[in-house]
């Protein structure tokens, strides 16, 4: 995942999860569906396990529908009722409400709540009050995908050829000006170079990184492919992951030079190649490392997403009580599914 990816974080939690806290259109077997009843004196537009939705809410909630929304809400309901609600789901679910909610209070600490209320809206959460709901959907489906991934893993890899993806560990070494080191420095620097040659990059990374993200995980950096080339993982710079990219497992770059974009600080990098064959990735025991390839695999197939829903949906029994809502989610299916064949 590139550098913006990780300082957008909020943006993009919501275009992987896609996700929308009211789960419309799906009919559980055991609840009666009466078309064109009312509930409370509403006309019921959709029906689903645990309530109804009458059409009052859908306009309170911003319609009409886009074709992208009303595909979000669909979605969110085949989601919710194909991945049973387990323990570690609802605890992921917890942790990743507590990542939101403290960043955007960070951010916007005034109005922290009127900023997720308002992203989430338009994927069918009233407020800010559904934002465990928001990220449980969102847990789900990271299951969802993963289960179909695993499935079809050998025919998927195919389009991760191009991207080169791989894990690497890192050492870094700050410095005041890479073309003239302090003695200290070039003493460091020529340290690390002898530890290098007589003994693992690991045990250097500890004994001597600058680097506090990666030298307590014996200098490990995590999921790198060419996505990040322009701007880094978040942890490796983008002149690093270029030069890495280059590589074998087992081979290390030479010293780079790296220029920190925010605050200026100068640093020099050695980066290795960890793990290069793609299977092995898939089968790391790393959940983050697994959970990046996963997102490289569903980025490196616009259609993936909606594949693995409607494979999902096909297992349910779903019902309709508006035939125009019916229509117009089935034409916004038929032509993005179009749109990501033709790419």
């Amino acid at each position: 995942m590139s550098d913006w990816i990780r300082s957008n974080w909020f943006v993009v939690v919501v275009i992987v999860a896609l996700a929308g806290a009211t789960g419309y259109f799906i009919y559980d077997a055991n609840r009666n569906n009466v078309p064109g009843r009312q509930a409370d004196g509403k006309d019921v537009i959709a029906s689903l396990a645990e309530r109804d939705i009458t059409a009052d809410e859908l306009y309170d909630q911003g319609a009409p529908f886009d074709g992208q929304l009303l595909y979000n809400l669909y979605k969110n309901a085949v989601v919710s009722q194909s991945v049973q609600t387990t323990s570690d789901l609802e605890k992921e679910a917890k942790e990743m409400e507590k990542t939101i909610d403290q960043n955007v209070r960070g951010q916007s600490s005034d109005k922290y709540k009127e900023a997720i209320s308002a992203e989430l809206a338009s994927y069918g959460f009233a407020s800010y009050d559904d934002l465990y709901d928001y990220c449980l959907v969102n847990v789900k489906e990271k299951e969802l995908d993963r289960t179909y991934v695993d499935a079809h893993f050998e025919e998927l890899k195919k389009s991760l050829k191009d991207k080169q993806p791989r894990t690497v560990s890192q050492i870094k070494v700050t410095v005041s000006n890479p073309e003239s080191l302090t003695e200290d420095e070039q003493k460091k620097v020529d340290s690390i170079d002898k530890a290098l040659e007589s003994g693992t990059f690991a045990d250097a990374a500890t004994a001597f990184s600058d680097d506090t993200a990666t030298a307590d995980k014996e200098g490990f950096a995590g999921y790198i492919d060419a996505d990040d080339a322009a701007q880094g993982n978040g942890v490796v710079a983008a002149e690093a992951v270029s030069a890495a990219l280059s590589l074998k497992k087992g081979e290390t770059t030479d010293w780079i030079t790296v220029t920190d974009a925010s605050t200026g600080a100068k640093s020099m990098v050695k980066v290795t190649v960890d793990e290069d064959d793609v299977t092995a990735i898939h089968e790391s025991d790393n959940e983050d490392v697994r959970d990046e390839l996963l997102y490289a695999l569903l980025g490196s197939d616009t259609g993936l997403s909606m594949k693995i829903m409607q494979e999902a949906a096909s297992k349910l029994k779903i019902t309709f009580e508006d035939e125009q809502t019916q229509a117009r989610l089935d034409n916004y299916m038929k032509t993005a599914g179009g749109q990501a064949d033709a790419e």
